[in-house]
């Protein structure tokens, strides 16, 4: 069994912690204020999928005791200000495991220690109420030591993940994957704020069909000029990610529905952020970006 803190309990960060705390894993999530009082008050509450409810301990702030395994489900923009506020808890023997959206956050925990892990998930889960959280789609999980490389840590940490219901594979190029979800998420998510659309919308039509093919041959381009590899192609995971997601709406247009900062400055905009510094050029991310940023502008002067 581990000790393990969830550092951003939303929905994604609570499934997981709910989940390894069924397992018997001790573990501690910190999130927001509403959430936190709801878990204490009545426990974390899984639904969809699964139905079960688990009495994890919850807190507004970092613990002082170490964690073995610290995972990091905090929105891309909040990851710098997180990690500083728990910066007291990693300890020298505390691994840190991202599972978020988009490029750069385990490069920000690597100024914090050297023991970092990234890893993708393709598990939906979305906040129903405080302290409910709906899995609304099994998926999986893969890990690995940040950039490159082999760890004993890694198969620690996923047989700890299959024990406890979370399907998890290790790679020796979590890199290679992390930039490959970044390209299929650089198409799904602006396309689908954009025009206000499920998923499955881009597969049927073949205006964004061409579209969606631009867009990840400009991802690949700036990805292989940085020496990334892929083990699948970016096209052939972007068309099995939307036809096993074609009903749902994306995470980045249920963040502007609520009003929310998304995450396109840590997608589409490190796409151009790393081309640019190398003097490429790809338009088709840079206006994606400019599209979605403008859209969070509109929806900010609203309220």
């Amino acid at each position: 069994m581990m000790k393990i803190c969830v550092l951003g309990a939303g929905s994604i960060g609570s499934l997981f912690g709910a989940l390894l705390a069924r397992a018997g894993n001790e573990v501690i999530l910190i999130g927001r204020e509403e959430h936190v009082r709801a878990i204490n008050e009545k426990g974390l509450r899984i639904v969809g999928a699964e139905d079960f409810t688990v009495y994890p301990e919850a807190l507004t702030y970092a613990p002082e005791e170490e964690p073995d395994l610290m995972i990091i489900a905090t929105k891309s923009y909040s990851t710098a200000y997180a990690l500083r506020c728990a910066y007291g808890c990693i300890g020298r023997e505390t691994w840190v495991l991202s599972i978020q959206n988009g490029l750069g956050n385990e490069d920000l925990a690597l100024k914090h220690t050297k023991n970092v892990l990234g890893g993708i998930t393709t598990n939906g889960a979305m906040l129903a109420e405080w302290g409910v959280v709906e899995w609304t789609g099994k998926g999986i999980t893969t890990i690995g030591l940040y950039p490159k490389g082999r760890h004993q840590f890694v198969e620690t940490v996923a047989r700890t993940f299959n024990e406890a219901g979370i399907e998890t594979y290790v790679t020796d190029n979590i890199i290679g994957w992390k930039w490959a979800k970044v390209i299929v998420n650089s198409v799904i998510n602006p396309i689908g704020t954009v025009l206000e659309v499920k998923n499955g919308f881009i597969l049927e039509d073949d205006y964004l069909q061409g579209i969606a093919v631009g867009i990840v041959r400009e991802g690949c381009m700036t990805a292989q000029q940085y020496g990334i590899e892929f083990e699948v192609h970016p096209l052939e995971l972007l068309w099995s990610t939307l036809e096993k997601t074609r009903n749902n709406y994306n995470s980045m247009l249920q963040d502007i529905r609520r009003g929310k900062k998304t995450e396109i400055d840590y997608i589409n905009g490190k796409i151009v952020e790393y081309a640019e510094a190398i003097g490429l050029k790809v338009p088709m991310n840079a206006l994606l970006w400019s599209l979605v940023k403008a859209k969070e502008r509109k929806i900010n002067k609203a309220d």
